[in-house]
């Protein structure tokens, strides 16, 4: 090989050496600036400390947020990712009141203000703590027990559509009134045409006559029907029956009373004095609106319908009069409110499905309609007879929904009540559901009144 050509090589051979060490250098240069000169720029002038590379917040941008007050006594979490160095000082369990001004009531509603307090923390309620309250139901009396010479018997029953029940089972009715006999028969959800002369017939039993109280508003919709045994004695005999109206402005059922949509019908029993008013027992019979899926109808059933049924019943309570017995016992005197209420006032009122939270915002268990009806038993100086007499049973069930198919499944509510004036408390015998009386997605109700 000449000279020239093997300088060249040379030459050559050189160069390349020293381009792959110029590229060595340069990539040790990378990789030190990378790990080691990067992570102290970022930790200079970045958001992250050197110990936590990894920061959620730079992975992506938090978003701003109002933060909430902490509670006293509560420790504020950090995001450090390490363990504190010291465990926090458990913080002492402190219950204080709220003090709050009271509002300003009507006058025929001032007891309004003796609210029920919260019932606590909703997220510690679950299915295993609210269940773990309660006890298997009993029934205190077989019904060989009922005495009708000294006894009086009630149901009530919403019948989801009279007519379709009748369509279904055409002695229906019927039956129920020959096998059980009662003094008195409340029906609801009757949807009815106040202008179908067929009503007259519809349901007609032996032994009994009925008043109708049909939804004017809106066809086939709401109503209430009250069967009264005809063979009751003076003393027992339905002295007059009116809608939804005080006694000092009485009107007879049909005229225009302020419920048009026929939810209350009020029988006036045993007189006891002189005038149209003079009477001893009151029977409320009554069908509590629904609030709705969306709840679009809370604020009229809170804040218009249970009130005007608490300023109903507190006329009732001071009105009920009845003549001092001749052995000197008490007279039988005071109200009797029944119906299809449509609130679970307990806990274990109704199933339990997903959270308490979400619970809370279905129609029927709403905080508000639970306290609104803890208000109008305070207010008239009530008590709920089934719940007087059986504190903690459960699953005592009235309403099933089809939709999920509840009564087969054991998923239902208890929405049918008997509530009794104070005056009258002790003498309930027994008050108990009747889940074997099919036709309706809810079923009856039976109460025993000593007389």
């Amino acid at each position: 090989m000449p000279e020239e050509q093997k300088a060249q090589v040379a030459t050559s051979a050189r160069d390349s050496s020293a381009a792959m060490r110029v590229q060595l250098f340069v990539c040790l240069l990378l990789f030190f600036f990378c790990f080691y000169f990067l992570p102290l720029l970022r930790a200079s002038f970045g958001r992250c400390p050197p110990a936590v590379q990894t920061c959620p917040e730079c992975v992506m941008p938090s978003i701003p947020r109002e933060e909430k007050p902490l509670a006293a006594g509560a420790v504020k979490r950090t995001r450090s990712l390490s363990p504190p160095a010291t465990p926090p000082k458990k913080p002492t369990r402190r219950f204080t009141r709220s003090r709050t001004p009271t509002p300003s009531l009507p006058a025929d509603d001032a007891a309004l203000a003796t609210a029920s307090p919260a019932e606590g923390d909703n997220a510690k309620r679950t299915e295993q703590s609210i269940w773990s309250q309660v006890e298997p139901f009993k029934r205190r009396t077989v019904p060989q027990d009922f005495d009708g010479t000294q006894m009086l018997k009630f149901i009530t029953w919403n019948v989801a559509g009279l007519r379709g029940l009748l369509r279904k089972d055409g002695q229906a009715i019927q039956r129920l009134l020959e096998e059980e006999q009662p003094d008195a028969l409340c029906l609801q959800e009757t949807k009815l045409n106040p202008e179908d002369p067929q009503n007259a017939k519809l349901g007609e039993a032996p032994g009994y006559r009925f008043v109708d109280h049909a939804c004017r508003a809106k066809k086939g919709y709401s109503g209430t029907r009250t069967y009264i045994k005809a063979t009751a004695d003076a003393a027992w005999r339905a002295v007059s029956v009116k809608g939804f109206a005080t006694l000092s402005t009485p009107r007879n059922v049909g005229q225009s009373d302020g419920d048009d949509e026929g939810r209350v019908i009020t029988t006036y029993f045993g007189t006891q004095g002189k005038g149209n008013d003079a009477f001893a027992l009151a029977l409320v019979n009554t069908y509590i609106p629904n609030s709705g899926m969306a709840l679009e109808r809370l604020t009229y059933r809170c804040q218009t319908f249970d009130v005007k049924i608490r300023q109903h019943l507190c006329a009732l309570g001071r009105s009920c009069k009845a003549a001092t017995r001749a052995d000197g016992t008490a007279p039988l005197a005071g109200f009797i409110w029944t119906g299809d209420l449509n609130v679970a006032e307990r806990d274990y009122d109704r199933y339990f499905a997903g959270t308490f939270k979400a619970m809370q915002k279905c129609s029927g268990f709403t905080p508000e309609e639970r306290a609104s009806f803890r208000q109008t038993l305070r207010v008239t100086n009530a008590v709920d007879t089934f719940r007087e007499l059986y504190p903690r049973a459960a699953p005592v069930f009235t309403f099933w929904s089809a939709r999920i198919n509840g009564r087969a499944r054991g998923l239902g509510w208890r929405l049918d009540y008997f509530v009794v004036s104070a005056a009258l408390a002790h003498r309930v015998v027994d008050c108990f559901t009747m889940p074997h009386v099919m036709g309706s997605d809810h079923c009856p109700v039976q109460m025993w009144l000593r007389r």
